[in-house]
Parts: structure tokens; C-alpha cells; sequence
């Protein structure tokens, strides 16, 4: 048995959703304000956080999770698309696989592919983005934690898929099968005049402590979490730009776009760094 194969053995044996919870419950504790200003600090430095980017130092948050959390001070993004036809990115992160979503799969590393219907857990919905379009998006400890709506629409349906707490670093998403389709799943569903249905995809990881809807109190990494599919019934709109979620430390956002006549910008490029914001695609582009 090759290393990677032992490492995924280990990682399969670790209480993953446990060690969860647990650092979720560290990082919400309050220290003195002193101390705290200090730990939150020395997380900045040594994650490489762009401490100008962010509504106050690092000491003025009261715990480390609220550092993690941290929004943005006014004008340090441009959260509105300059075209009604472009799809923005929900998050900062780095962008894994994307492409046309063809015979139900979708790409997750070089060689290792997984099923759209394992991914959302409906065949409806699965049925609805074949032929439409997908991007992951990883975001490391370093980044910008809130998630943002990629489009103009509104929320029609939420889904929550418990499920396992994997890493979803380089390593794993190499090397685990189906990662993103067994790890934990919070899905927004927004229903768009431009892109048809769009699905924002939030996977859950290993240390993530929770993921949290902005519009509602819903949490994800519970002790005895269920499968739940949420029909909304009052109308929720949403802004392009307009928070959707956060992520307690970070993680991955899958997006799926149904309308076939999407395409991806020149910028888009497996590794490349997308900030809130920025164009990741349009309809009727050439």
C-alpha cells in the first residue's frame, strides 16, 4: 500500500466531525482582550491575512472565530457586476476543476472524477444542471470567510447533506474518492433570470467548526445532524454580491450554473485567485 493510500486509511480513522466541533467550541472562546489581540495577530501573520482588508485589527475581534469571520471595511471590493449577463465570484479562493457538466460527472482532480446526483442528492436537481456548468473554489485559512451571491435571484430551495468532515487540501482532493460528494454539503439554491437555477455549494472540512447561513439561524457540524431539504415558501431575494454564508475557517464552494450558454472568462484557469466579485463567466459569451 503507497503513502497516499495509508494517509487516506489515517484520515478515515480520525474523529473527524469531533475534532470539529471541538475546535468550532476553542475558537469561540474569548480571551482577555489583551491575549486575544495577541492570538489573533499571530494567526494573521502566520496565515498571510491581508489585515488592511478587513473592518478592524485584529484586536478589536473577540475571539478568534470572529477574526475568522471577519467582513470587509466598505470599498475594499467591487461586490456589483459591471454586465447583468456576468456570474461574480461568491468567494475568495482558488479555482480547482471546472468545465460543462457531461454524463453526470464532474471533475474533481486529474484522473479522479465524482456524480453530480451524489453531489446534490436529488435527482431532480441533478437532472436540472446537466449540460450547465460548475467551479470549485478552495479558500485557505488565509482568506476572506463570508460567502456572497454569485447572481441576481432569489432562494428557493436550501438542502443540508450530513456527511463525513474531510481535509479538502490539495492532498485530499487528489487522493480521496468522491470527496466533495461525502463531505458534509450546505447547498443555496438560487433561481436566476440569467443562468437559470445556480446551486452554491458549501462543503464542509475538517476544523471547519460550522458553516452558517447569513438570512437564517440554520448551522451545519451538529452532534446529531439529519438530511434536510427545505422548500422555501416566502420569497427570499437576492442581490449579486449579497452575503449568503459564512465559513467558520475555511473550506471549498462548488457552483453549479444551469444555462448551457454559459462561458467562463479568460481569467478563470486552474490554481488562479478569484476575489468576491470578480467576473468568473458570462451568458452569450464568445
Amino acid at each position: 500500500m503507497g503513502a497516499s493510500k495509508v494517509a487516506v486509511k489515517v484520515l478515515e480513522r480520525v474523529p473527524k466531525s469531533a475534532v470539529s466541533r471541538a475546535f468550532g467550541v476553542v475558537s469561540d472562546l474569548e480571551l482577555p482582550r489583551p491575549v486575544q489581540g495577541v492570538v489573533n495577530q499571530a494567526f494573521a501573520r502566520l496565515a498571510g491575512i491581508d489585515m488592511d482588508e478587513a473592518q478592524g485589527p485584529p484586536k478589536e475581534y473577540r475571539s478568534l472565530n470572529a477574526y475568522f469571520t471577519r467582513r470587509l471595511k466598505e470599498g475594499a471590493r467591487s461586490l456589483q457586476p459591471e454586465s447583468p449577463g456576468a456570474l461574480i465570484s461568491p468567494v475568495d479562493g482558488r479555482v480547482g476543476a471546472f468545465g460543462a457538466v457531461e454524463s453526470g460527472t464532474l471533475l474533481q482532480a486529474k484522473g479522479r472524477e465524482y456524480s453530480l446526483l451524489d453531489l446534490v442528492d436529488s435527482a431532480e436537481k441533478a437532472d436540472r444542471f446537466q449540460g450547465g456548468h460548475y467551479i470549485t473554489l478552495y479558500l485557505s485559512p488565509r482568506d476572506y470567510h463570508r460567502i456572497h451571491a454569485p447572481a441576481a435571484g432569489r432562494v428557493d430551495r436550501i438542502s443540508y447533506i450530513p456527511g463525513h468532515l474531510f481535509p479538502v487540501n490539495p492532498f485530499a482532493v487528489e487522493n480521496v474518492d468522491e470527496l466533495f460528494a461525502v463531505n458534509e454539503r450546505l447547498i443555496t439554491y438560487l433561481a436566476t433570470e440569467t443562468f437559470g437555477d445556480v446551486a452554491v455549494i458549501k462543503v464542509g472540512a475538517t476544523c471547519v467548526g460550522r458553516i452558517t447561513l447569513s438570512f437564517q439561524g440554520f448551522q451545519t457540524n451538529q452532534r446529531f445532524a439529519r438530511r434536510q431539504e427545505i422548500d422555501v415558501l416566502e420569497e427570499i431575494p437576492m442581490a449579486a454580491g449579497q452575503e449568503l454564508a459564512a465559513f467558520n475557517l475555511g473550506s471549498t464552494v462548488i457552483l453549479l450554473i444551469e444555462e448551457e450558454g454559459f462561458r467562463f472568462a479568460d481569467s478563470v484557469v486552474g490554481g488562479a485567485m478569484m476575489r468576491v466579485g470578480e467576473v468568473l463567466g458570462e451568458v452569450g459569451r464568445v
